[in-house]
C-alpha cells in the first residue's frame, strides 16, 4: 500500500514542484521586467526634460550672442537647437501621457517650454524686422527670465522625483531578485528531496521489473520451446500428411492404371469382337459400336490424364523439364490459353521435382478457375546454387492479403510444399495486374 501510495503521488508532486519554480520563476521575471522598463522610463523622462532645458539655455545665448555682435554665426546655435527643441517637446509630450504621476509636471513644463520659445523667436522677428528697440525692450522685461527661471524649477522637479522613483523601483528590483532567489532556492530544495525520493523509489521499482523480467523471460523460454516443439511437430506431421497424400495418390493410380486400365483396355477388346461378329448393312450398329468405341477412348485418355494428375509417372521417366513442357501443353490445349514456355535443365532431387511439379499444377489450375488471363508464361532457370521457377499471367489479379485472411489453402499450400524443401514462395498480386508466383529452391 506503502509502495502503491508513493508510486502514485510522486509523479504529481514532482509535476507540482516543477510548476511551482516555473510560476515563482516567470513571476520574479515579468516583476524584474515591468521594474526594467519603469526605470527605463524614470531615466527617459529625466533625460527628455534635461534635453528640453539645456536646448532653451542653448537658444537663449545663441539669441543675445546675436544682438549683442549681430553676426549670424552666433544665430547658428539657435537654427541647430530648434530642432532638438521640437523633438523632445514632443517626447516631453508623449511621456506626459503615459507618466500619470509627473503629467500635471510635466504638462506645464511642455507649455512653458512653448512659451519661451514663441518669447525668443518674437524677439528676434524684431530684430530682424529693425525694430531692435521693440526687441531689447523685450528682452529686458522680466518674462523671460522668470518663464527660465520657472522651467529650470520644474525641470528640477522632475528630475528630483523621478531620481527618486527610479532609486525607489531599483529598491524594489533588489527585494524581487532576493526573494526570488530565496523561492527558487526552497523550491529546488524540494525538488532535490523530491528526485532522491523517486531515485529511491525507481531502484525499488527496478529490482521488482528485474525480478518481473526474468519471471517473463524464463515463462517465454518455456514458450518458446514448447512452441518449437509443437512446431516440429506441426511440420513433421504435415510433411508425414503430405507423404501420406503423395503415396496415396500413387497407390490410386497403380489402381486406376491396373483395374480400370484393365476394363477399358477388355472392353476395348470385346468392343473390337463385336464389331466383327455383327453384320449390320444399315450402318446403324456399326455406327453405336463407333459411338461406344470413342467413349471408351474418351474414357482411357481420361484414366490416363487423372493417373498423370495423381502421379506424373513422366516425371521419373523423362524427367522435370519434359514433364513441365507436357503439363503446360496440355493445360493451354484445356484452358484455350497459350503458354510461353522457358525452362532449363537444373538438378532437383525427387521431392523437389515434384515439389515443383505440384506447384506449377496448382497454380495453372488457379488460373483457370479465377484469372481470366489471355496468357502465361512459365520460366524455369538457375539462380547463382538454386533454381528460380515463376509462373505469370496477365489476369484480373486479386490483394494476396485479403485471400490469406479469408483462408487461401491453395496459396499456403504452395509455400508450406516449397518451404519443407528448404526454399521460399513469393506471391505478388494486385487487382486488375496479373499475378506471378515466384519460387527459389536450392539445387
Amino acid at each position: 500500500m506503502v509502495s502503491w501510495l508513493k508510486s502514485h503521488l510522486a509523479g504529481p508532486l514532482a509535476v507540482a514542484l516543477a510548476v511551482m519554480v516555473l510560476v515563482v520563476s516567470e513571476a520574479g521575471f515579468w516583476r524584474l521586467s515591468d521594474l526594467a522598463e519603469a526605470r527605463e522610463e524614470s531615466v527617459h523622462t529625466q533625460l527628455a526634460a534635461g534635453r528640453l532645458r539645456r536646448a532653451l539655455l542653448f537658444m537663449e545665448s545663441a539669441k543675445r550672442g546675436y544682438m549683442l555682435t549681430g553676426r549670424q554665426d552666433y544665430l547658428a546655435p539657435f537654427v541647430e537647437q530648434e530642432g532638438v527643441f521640437q523633438q523632445t517637446l514632443a517626447e516631453v509630450e508623449a511621456v506626459a501621457l503615459t507618466d500619470a504621476e509627473q503629467r500635471a509636471s510635466l504638462v506645464q513644463l511642455v507649455e512653458l517650454a512653448r512659451r519661451k520659445y514663441s518669447e525668443m523667436t518674437e524677439v528676434l522677428r524684431l530684430w530682424d524686422a529693425g525694430d531692435r528697440d521693440a526687441a531689447i525692450e523685450l528682452t529686458l522685461t522680466d518674462l523671460g527670465r522668470e518663464m527660465m527661471a520657472q522651467i529650470s524649477t520644474l525641470t528640477d522637479t522632475v528630475i528630483r522625483e523621478e531620481s527618486a522613483f527610479y532609486e525607489e523601483t531599483a529598491r524594489a528590483r533588489a527585494r524581487v531578485f532576493m526573494w526570488s532567489r530565496v523561492g527558487i532556492w526552497v523550491l529546488v530544495a524540494l525538488c532535490i528531496a523530491g528526485a532522491v525520493a523517486l531515485m529511491r523509489l525507481g531502484r525499488e521499482q527496478e529490482r521488482e521489473r528485474r525480478v518481473h523480467l526474468l519471471q517473463l523471460h524464463a515463462e517465454r523460454d518455456r514458450l518458446d520451446e514448447e512452441v518449437t516443439r509443437r512446431t516440429a511437430e506441426t511440420v513433421e506431421l504435415a510433411q508425414h500428411m503430405e507423404q501420406v497424400r503423395e503415396d496415396e495418390r500413387a497407390r490410386l493410380a497403380r489402381e486406376l492404371h491396373d483395374e480400370l486400365g484393365g476394363l477399358l483396355t477388355a472392353s476395348k477388346l470385346d468392343l473390337a469382337r463385336i464389331r466383327r461378329r455383327i453384320p449390320d448393312d444399315t450402318g446403324a450398329t456399326q455406327q453405336l459400336l463407333a459411338h461406344l468405341g470413342e467413349s471408351l477412348d474418351a474414357g482411357i485418355a481420361l484414366k490416363r490424364r487423372i493417373i498423370e494428375d495423381l502421379r506424373p509417372s513422366s516425371l521419373s521417366n523423362l524427367g522435370l523439364v519434359r514433364t513441365l513442357q507436357i503439363q503446360c501443353a496440355e493445360f493451354g490445349q484445356r484452358a484455350e490459353l497459350p503458354v510461353a514456355v522457358q525452362l532449363e535443365e537444373v538438378p532437383l532431387t525427387a521431392e523437389r521435382s515434384l515439389a515443383v511439379y505440384r506447384l506449377v499444377q496448382e497454380a495453372l489450375t488457379n488460373i483457370a478457375k479465377y484469372a481470366q488471363a489471355r496468357q502465361v508464361h512459365v520460366v524455369m532457370r538457375r539462380v547463382d546454387e538454386g533454381v528460380e521457377l515463376s509462373v505469370e499471367d496477365d489476369g484480373i489479379g486479386f490483394d494476396p492479403v485479403a485471400v490469406a485472411r479469408a483462408g487461401g489453402h491453395g496459396l499456403q499450400g504452395m509455400r508450406f510444399r516449397i518451404r519443407s524443401c528448404g526454399g521460399d514462395v513469393q506471391i505478388r498480386s494486385a487487382p486488375g495486374q496479373g499475378t506471378t508466383v515466384r519460387a527459389v529452391l536450392p539445387a
